[in-house]
């Protein structure tokens, strides 16, 4: 598998809301990477990787709806 683009971002969302909005929204592959968490468990970094642009672009929308 080769990721090519990725965000990164800060988000109170959970982990499996952001898993289950890539898996309804990406064709190729994709992967998260939890960067940091606040000692709140409140707030966490999130680097997300995607397999191409266009499940990247799709995400961003996506996750609009999500936060």
């Amino acid at each position: 598998m080769t990721l090519f683009t990725g965000i990164k971002f800060k988000t109170s969302a959970s982990v499996r809301a952001l898993e289950d909005c890539l898996e309804a929204n990406c064709k190729g592959e994709w992967e998260v990477e939890i960067e940091s968490i606040s000692t709140a468990l409140k707030q966490k970094s999130v680097a997300v990787y995607f397999e191409t642009d266009e499940d990247r672009d799709a995400f961003k929308v996506a996750y609009k709806t999500i936060k």
